[in-house]
């Protein structure tokens, strides 16, 4: 039946997708838009990105765009390029034979829509639509699905995740992104269809973790890796049974979704209890997480921890804020991104209102670490030359620590004076 989805479909994309649908249909081919595009649309959302099916094979697309990239063409996709944004466009298709638990062992080129919206996963996500006539296709009650919020895969979902064992993880992926609820008989076949999803790779797995980051309710998704007991299919030495600290967990929507490392920290010690950073670490790296998200989520998942512990004690002391936590922030932020007060106060989630006193503090600007001093190694080199270089080290964070007690001792005069001081304990 018509509907008009095109009004949400912002002009520039749909001056694109009208002249790829011209382009195909000129040449007597099919096309529609799909997927996930479509399910935004009818949920009245503005897509992030558009895919297109068409009864056209890739070699003859090619012909047809001057800019196409092989992205998929063994599956029958390729994407066409204008004004440098992307579409991927695949030929209707039927999936043969399933071993490897994630993609089919060859594909056969189809010729009707019916016979690819079928080999699709979910419901929701087997719609197709007519750019030029408005047609929405949906031939699986998506619709209904929909407006129920409900995730239901495509016919017998034992089969579908047994066909592909990233299907389960999408499925917990949408419920958190998009608040549906699983229909319980897909929600079963998670559970017994486990060792199949064993099979996925650990880059895909952590993929589906890091795009549940980016919607409303990231806790939802972690919720649910918990109650599947789907973490442990991909980290066997964690304990059988996860509990989780609501009031940890409650703070990862609050996140900022820039700030993947804070993510990962708070989702994980909400999850993982007496746990040491090294093993904090060999998870992320056995997930496959960057390296820079490792990094990141390690010096959040340690600001956590401490603070559990000396938050009463902590947000009292304008030392342990500075020497604790906000020298940390300035080493290991101050090369990649400007500490200011946007920066401080996404660390809310952490500090909760003593956010705003840790703000105040670095406003003033105070010495945190060795390069904010005003004496530095070079100037003990020519004050004291006889002594040994190897009690640098320990001088000049004894001068630190005074500092970060009392910032207007970072004096050079004033330095100078108590390094004497500190040099005459040294020796003896």
């Amino acid at each position: 039946m018509p509907i008009d989805l095109r009004s949400l479909i912002p002009t520039k994309y749909l001056n694109h997708l009208e002249q790829i649908d011209s382009a195909l249909k000129g040449e007597g081919f099919e096309c529609y838009l799909v997927g996930g595009s479509v399910r935004d649309l009818v949920m009245g959302k503005t897509p992030k990105e558009y895919d297109l099916t068409t009864n056209a094979e890739p070699k003859q697309v090619k012909r047809l765009f001057r800019t196409v990239i092989d992205t998929g063409i063994e599956h029958g996709t390729v994407t066409v390029v204008l004004d440098r944004i992307n579409y991927e466009i695949t030929t209707y298709r039927i999936d043969k034979d399933y071993t490897d638990g994630r993609r089919p062992d060859h594909v056969e080129f189809g010729t009707t829509l019916s016979e690819d919206l079928k080999r699709r996963d979910f419901t929701m996500n087997a719609l197709a639509f007519d750019i030029s006539t408005g047609l929405l296709v949906d031939e699986h009650f998506g619709q209904k699905d929909i407006q129920e919020r409900t995730i239901r895969t495509i016919g017998n979902p034992i089969q579908r995740f047994s066909e592909d064992g990233l299907r389960p993880i999408r499925a917990l992926r949408f419920a958190s992104t998009l608040d549906f609820v699983i229909e319980p008989e897909t929600k079963k076949a998670i559970h017994e269809t486990k060792q199949i999803t064993k099979k996925i790779s650990l880059e895909r797995f952590q993929d589906e973790v890091l795009k549940s980051f980016l919607g409303p309710y990231p806790s939802r998704m972690i919720q649910l890796l918990v109650e599947e007991n789907i973490f442990q299919i991909f980290l066997p030495n964690l304990p059988k049974l996860l509990s989780i600290k609501n009031h940890v967990l409650e703070r990862l929507d609050k996140t900022s979704k820039d700030l993947i490392g804070l993510q990962l920290a708070l989702a994980f010690f909400a999850i993982l209890d007496d746990i040491s950073i090294k093993e904090v670490e060999s998870i992320l790296r056995t997930l496959k997480f960057s390296g820079q998200n490792i990094k990141d989520c390690l010096l959040f998942f340690d600001f956590l921890t401490k603070w559990e512990k000396m938050e009463s004690e902590a947000k009292e002391n304008e030392f342990i804020l500075k020497k604790e936590y906000l020298a940390p922030v300035k080493r290991h932020f101050q090369t990649r991104l400007p500490i200011d007060k946007e920066l401080i106060l996404k660390l809310e989630p952490i500090f909760g209102k003593t956010t705003l006193q840790i703000l105040r503090i670095w406003e003033e600007k105070p010495p945190l670490l060795l390069t904010d001093m005003k004496l530095n190694g070079n100037h003990l080199a020519e004050s004291y030359p006889e002594l040994a270089k190897t009690k640098y080290g320990i001088l000049l964070n004894q001068l630190l620590e005074l500092v970060l007690r009392s910032p207007k001792e970072n004096e050079y005069s004033r330095l100078l004076q108590h390094s004497a001081h500190f040099i005459s304990n040294l020796i003896k």
